[in-house]
């Protein structure tokens, strides 16, 4: 009977990022023409790969009739936990293939950091999985999370700037650049600009607008009129930014969001770019003699990584706008045309592509195994082969991956750490599939329902 250490990998869903893309096309549009055309395949191939696909876990992924497509509820639950599975590979290899962890032994155990927008939970995940750093979060608002900072009452303050990043505080900072944070506009849907894709600062300066402040006791709104060379509002009230976001809510004023402060999200509201394309700086502000330079380059760059992909999940249509299409590029490190729903990586090479399945098939099957020689016997193929595999994806990566000596061919310290590293993250991803196939099995599928053929009249 084969064992488990005779088989590469055991995902029972084994998407790549390819299916994992052509699930999420299928969630976003519905139309299989469509989907085709986002995915680059024919019509044809996409329906074969949503069978292959719905086999791989055992019950339907998708509900499909004529020239349509939505994702059932075991779809968007796969969707879902292949996201969270290919974000932790990129995670695993920018902390154990690019990086090498906190790179300080003196790291602190726990941060105590103020935030002037909650955190995301999986920010505080990641940090905790890939830095071996458990975060302790306090929510202000800027003015008061850089006091916080200046009165030694937490280690770290995630803030704001209107300019470049600044440590605002006499006691010793470092600043480290987490975003640079493009304004849009918050309008009611009944106003009388509503209906155009862009407005000017201009046009809005009789509205009622709300605001808060910042840092250093500057009034955010007033603060991007004048740098427009306009006069700030007459009508501004200056509050709490959750007040803030009662009065926006209720449609009694206008105010500003943008990716890492986003807009509140509500039917009776629309969001419109200015063409002024006001921004601000958000920076992650530490004490150099607590947290160490690499650890802090890295939490700043898990908490951009996070505002982006919520920014891509929430306010994709603003992507179809060119200037919105490439300021996502370049904060995300990708070039202009790819996919704004992939997640971005931060840390890792430029250019450099990204682990797949098939590539975690070949690392594992080393480190199972113990060698090259055995590996390559194990998956059918000779061990020069499977030595240039790598040694391309190695090129392709900016990585090393293999440890050469005259004993043989192994993989380096780091790979197997990344490996290990994602042993928890398979796992997540098998129970999800397995969770589909048992509350899912009894679901019957949709069908286009199809006429029985009439049988021709008969001649009398």
């Amino acid at each position: 009977m084969a064992g488990r250490d005779e088989c590469p990998t055991e995902i029972l869903a084994p998407f790549s990022r390819a299916e994992l893309a052509l699930l999420d096309a299928v969630g976003q549009c519905g139309d299989l023409a469509e989907v085709a055309r986002r995915t680059g395949t024919r019509h044809g191939s996409v329906e074969r790969r949503l069978d292959r696909l719905d086999r791989a876990v055992g019950t339907p992924l998708t509900l499909r009739g004529g020239h349509t497509a939505r994702l059932s509820a075991a779809g968007s639950r796969m969707l879902a936990a292949g996201r969270r599975f290919f974000h932790q590979i990129d995670l695993a290899a920018r902390t154990h293939i690019f990086g090498h962890g906190s790179e300080a032994v003196d790291a602190p155990e726990v941060l105590s950091i103020a935030t002037t927008e909650p955190l995301p939970d999986q920010v505080v995940e990641d940090a905790a999985a890939t830095l071996g750093l458990l975060l302790s979060v306090r929510h202000h608002s800027p003015h008061q999370a850089v006091a916080e900072l200046a009165g030694y009452q937490v280690d770290a303050a995630c803030t704001w700037s209107l300019g470049p990043p600044r440590e605002p505080v006499e006691r010793a900072t470092r600043g480290h650049h987490i975003l640079d944070d493009p304004l849009w506009v918050i309008l009611p849907r009944d106003h009388p600009l509503a209906g155009h894709d862009q407005v000017s600062l201009g046009d809005l300066r009789e509205e009622n607008w709300v605001s808060e402040t910042g840092p250093g006791a500057e009034v955010l709104v007033a603060r991007v009129f004048q740098a427009a060379g306009l006069p700030a509002p007459a009508r501004l009230q200056v509050t709490g930014a959750s007040v803030a976001r009662g009065i926006l809510r209720r449609g009694d004023a206008m105010g500003l969001g943008s990716p890492t402060h986003p807009a509140v999200l509500a039917p009776s509201l629309v969001r419109r770019s200015l063409v002024e394309r006001p921004r601000r700086t958000t920076s992650l502000l530490v004490d150099p003699t607590i947290v160490p330079r690499a650890l802090a380059a890295r939490l700043a760059a898990l908490i951009a990584d996070s505002h982006l992909r919520r920014f891509a999940e929430r306010h994709r249509d603003l992507l179809h706008e060119s200037w919105w299409a490439r300021w996502y590029a370049e904060q995300s490190g990708r070039r202009p045309g790819t996919d704004p729903g992939a997640e971005p990586s931060p840390g890792m090479p430029p250019g450099a592509r990204k682990l797949d399945v098939e590539d975690l098939h070949l690392l594992r099957a080393v480190a199972r195994h113990g060698s090259i020689n055995r590996a390559a016997a194990v998956l059918s193929i000779s061990q020069s082969a499977l030595t240039r595999r790598i040694h391309r994806l190695e090129q392709d990566l900016g990585a090393r991956l293999l440890l050469r000596s005259p004993r043989g061919t192994s993989l380096t310290g780091p790979t197997r750490r990344f490996l290990r590293q994602l042993d928890r993250s398979e796992g997540e991803f098998q129970d999800a599939a397995l969770t589909c196939r048992s509350v899912d099995r009894t679901a019957v599928p949709y069908r286009p329902v199809r006429r029985p053929r009439q049988p021709a009249p008969s001649a009398t």
